[in-house]
């Protein structure tokens, strides 16, 4: 675009002050800058798009030490990928130049820039004549803007200077990008609230001027009613989501500074801020869902971890009080193995137990002939009558020398039924134990058997 400028001008043998005597000329610079304007346009994720030359086409005006000519196109719709029919509108310029290139014109159209409103021009040029000797790429501005518009839109303009070879300055030339385009493009993507939302801001005095502030929520209707005030201060704590206080209420959220101009820059000073925040209130009402929503799970995670636990317990004591039982009834040698070891290795250890006590006993047991009048034994002959059919049955078989699971397979009964008949044999025979039980059968066969010989 310099060098357009610069081949049109030297062409014209003119100078960028001289265009204000030539209105025809600089008409038809701008016209032939218009499609170089729109194709960047086109190529730019923008908004918009403008030149402004530092110069005017109406001399004659009052006003024309503060009118300057240029060019500025919007695309009313941004967000739009279909470029077959842009929605562009020309907000100053020509509009012969608007008519040629088939631009509609904006509601508040008006020829020329006013640079006592539009302020960025006048900082611009000053800032390149006052560092003439630093590159292009250092010169550039970032700029908030809402006076273009008439206050309907706030804007922040990127502008670069336009200098010749020469280092003559020609104007100033930038991109737009519009509210609305911030809104539509940096919407938060945090699910857990609508509130949360995306700010760009200039720092003043350690301070957020949200008048120059660029928000981007998904119903922006609940933030921008919020802010009341033109700052916002911060109160930061380590390891903590950062307090941002206004008058008109309290935020929460996090905030980093972004670099928009290089070190050696005129405008290194300006400082920038990108945040994500919610009001105060709703990030404690959310917080709170949240802590709620882990309290209940946890509640249900303990309770399912309890019934776990209870039937578990249940699962694996089943085969041990079941084994306990049975050697209540029963001798620990005639219980089935359990395939559980520790258990098994406790059946195995008591039945040993068992025999070293049989064997122990028949050591110590004094003669059959010395003991054939003791009392408690013709008290258990005399009971032997008392027995039914079934536990004389299971009683004579125990005398065989039958163990209780080969007594009911004998019988044809259960092993319970068997250890229902032990219980009442003991009672009746007043007896306390198998080991009892044998040795009363012991005796009752040696008195057998010396009848026998005799």
């Amino acid at each position: 675009m310099n060098e357009s400028i610069e081949k049109r001008l030297n062409e014209e043998n003119i100078s960028i002050s001289d265009l204000k005597k030539e209105p025809e000329i600089c008409n038809e610079l701008l016209d032939s800058l218009c499609k170089t304007l729109i194709i960047a346009l086109l190529n730019t994720k923008s908004s918009g798009i403008f030149i402004i030359l530092d110069s005017t086409i109406n001399p004659s005006l009052p006003s024309s030490d503060s009118s300057k000519a240029g060019l500025y196109i919007c695309n009313m719709e941004p967000n739009m990928t279909e470029l077959e029919t842009p929605s562009f509108h020309m907000l100053r310029g020509p509009l012969n130049i608007a008519k040629n290139n088939i631009i509609l014109i904006h509601p508040h159209w008006k020829m020329e820039f006013d640079i006592n409103k539009e302020s960025f021009f006048t900082k611009t040029m000053e800032t390149v004549r006052n560092n003439a000797e630093k590159p292009l790429s250092r010169l550039y501005y970032w700029y908030t803007d809402n006076s273009l518009y008439n206050n309907d839109n706030k804007v922040m303009l990127c502008i670069a200077p336009l200098i010749a070879t020469d280092g003559t300055i020609y104007g100033v030339c930038g991109f737009e990008v519009s509210l609305l385009l911030f809104k539509l493009s940096y919407i938060p993507d945090i699910p857990i609230s609508d509130a949360v939302f995306t700010m760009l801001s200039k720092v003043e005095n350690n301070a957020f001027n949200l008048n120059l502030s660029f928000i981007s929520a998904k119903y922006p209707s609940l933030i921008t009613g919020k802010f009341s005030d033109t700052m916002t201060s911060c109160q930061k704590k380590p390891k903590s989501l950062v307090k941002y206080l206004c008058n008109s209420g309290q935020f929460i959220g996090l905030h980093e500074k972004i670099a928009l101009y290089a070190d050696d820059s005129p405008y290194k000073d300006e400082e920038w801020v990108v945040s994500v925040m919610s009001p105060a209130d709703d990030y404690e009402r959310v917080v709170s869902n949240i802590n709620r929503r882990v309290f209940f799970f946890l509640l249900v995670l303990l309770l399912i971890s309890i019934e776990g636990s209870f039937w578990s317990s249940k699962f694996y004591l089943k085969p041990i009080t079941e084994t306990i039982n049975k050697m209540k009834q029963i001798k620990p040698s005639e219980i089935e193995k359990t395939n559980i070891v520790e258990i098994d290795d406790l059946l195995e250890f008591l039945s040993k137990q068992d025999r070293d006590k049989e064997t122990k006993a028949q050591k110590n047991n004094p003669p059959v002939a010395d003991i054939q009048n003791i009392n408690m034994f013709k008290e258990f002959l005399n009971n032997i009558r008392t027995l039914s059919p079934a536990e004389r049955a299971v009683f004579d078989l125990y005398m065989e020398g039958y163990t209780a699971k080969e007594i009911a397979e004998k019988l044809y009964l259960s092993i319970n039924t068997i250890k229902t008949h032990n219980k009442r044999i003991y009672e009746k025979m007043n007896v306390s134990s198998r080991n009892e039980l044998m040795v009363y059968f012991k005796m009752m066969k040696e008195i057998n058997l010396n009848e026998q010989e005799h």
